[in-house]
C-alpha cells in the first residue's frame, strides 16, 4: 500500500511544480504511508478502492521519493471510460485546511498517459515496462522500471512555508460521458520547507 501512496503522491507533486521562481522549496510527507483517504469525504472510495500497492515499492528520503515494482488498478472502471483527475493544493491555516491558487485538473487521464509531452507522461507513464502503455482498467497492472521523483520545486513571489495536503479525486465517465458513481479521494498531508 505504500507504493501506491507513493505514486500518487508523486504524481500530484509533479503536477503541482512551479519551475520558475525564486526560492526552492521542499514537500515532506507526514508519514511513512504518504497517501490515505480523504478525511470528510465519506461518499468517495479511497486509496484501497484505488490501486493493489502490494507489490510496489516506495521510499522517501532527501533525494526524493524512490519507486519501484508493480501495482493493479482495483477501480472499477474500464478502459474506454474517461478518467478526470483534479489535484489541489491547500494550506492548513487557522485550524482549517484552505483552498490555494495550485491546483491541476486532467479531463483525459488516457489521453495524458500517452502523449509524451504531458506531465503525467513525465512524471508517470514513460516509467511503465511496456511497448503499449494501456489505458486505466479494473484489474489491469502497470509494472515499473526503479525510479526517482524529486519533491522540490520553486516559486516566485510567494511563501510557501508551512502545513499542506495534497488532494487529488479521481472521476470516471462512462461512453455517454455520465458520471460514474464510484470516485475515488486522497490526499497526502505534510510539511512544506525553504531548501
Amino acid at each position: 500500500m505504500n507504493s501506491l501512496k507513493g505514486l500518487i503522491v508523486v504524481f500530484t507533486f509533479a503536477m503541482l511544480t512551479v519551475q520558475r521562481g525564486e526560492a526552492l522549496y521542499r514537500f515532506i510527507p507526514e508519514d511513512a504511508d504518504f497517501i490515505r483517504d480523504c478525511q470528510g469525504e465519506q461518499k468517495m472510495g479511497g486509496i484501497k478502492d484505488l490501486l493493489n500497492l502490494s507489490d510496489f515499492g516506495l521510499s522517501y528520503n532527501d533525494e526524493g521519493i524512490h519507486t519501484n515494482g508493480a501495482f493493479e488498478i482495483r477501480w472499477d472502471v474500464e478502459e474506454n471510460d474517461r478518467i478526470s483527475v483534479h489535484n489541489e493544493l491547500r494550506k492548513f491555516v487557522r485550524g482549517t485546511w484552505q483552498p490555494t491558487m495550485f491546483s491541476v485538473i486532467i479531463s483525459d487521464f488516457c489521453k495524458e498517459m500517452k502523449d509524451t509531452t504531458s506531465i503525467v507522461y513525465d512524471v508517470w507513464a514513460k516509467h511503465i515496462i511496456s511497448e503499449d502503455i494501456q489505458c486505466l482498467a479494473k484489474g489491469r497492472k502497470y509494472v515499473h522500471e526503479p525510479y526517482l521523483i524529486s519533491v522540490d520545486f520553486n516559486v516566485r513571489g510567494i511563501n510557501m512555508e508551512g502545513r499542506y495536503k495534497i488532494v487529488g479525486i479521481f472521476r470516471a465517465y462512462d461512453k455517454m460521458n455520465r458520471e460514474k458513481p464510484n470516485s475515488v479521494c486522497v490526499e497526502v498531508p505534510g510539511d512544506m520547507i525553504k531548501v
